[in-house]
């Protein structure tokens, strides 16, 4: 009987253990979703504003600083103004230094 109730509890287990893991594999999945149809800068996205080096810094912070927290979205999604505004209230919420935040700007704005 305590051999039937032991083999029980272990498949229940093993059944939450499999639910566990692919609860994480979506959220993974959708955290990540939008990270490979943001733009990958090259040197044709340069602008006297931006250089290459700095939007790659930027794609990679807004990848690790706002990814960390919520869904990413597209540059595209909001304008230079609308982009600043976000950045501002999010900065006041994560670890981010002045650098950082102006080429994460320069990454949205396409160096605009």
């Amino acid at each position: 009987m305590n051999l039937k109730k032991y083999s029980s509890d272990c498949s229940s287990r093993i059944c939450f253990n499999k639910t566990v893991l692919v609860i994480g594999l979506i959220c993974f999945s959708v955290a990540f979703s939008c990270t490979s149809a943001l733009y990958i800068p090259t040197a044709t996205y340069e602008t006297p504003n931006a250089s290459l080096s700095e939007l790659q810094v930027g794609r990679k912070s807004y990848i690790q600083k706002c990814g960390s927290c919520h869904t990413l979205y597209l540059p595209e999604k909001y304008t230079k103004q609308e982009w600043q505004l976000w950045v501002d209230k999010m900065t006041l919420k994560v670890s981010m230094d002045s650098l950082e935040k102006e080429q994460i700007l320069k990454y949205l704005t396409k160096g605009r």
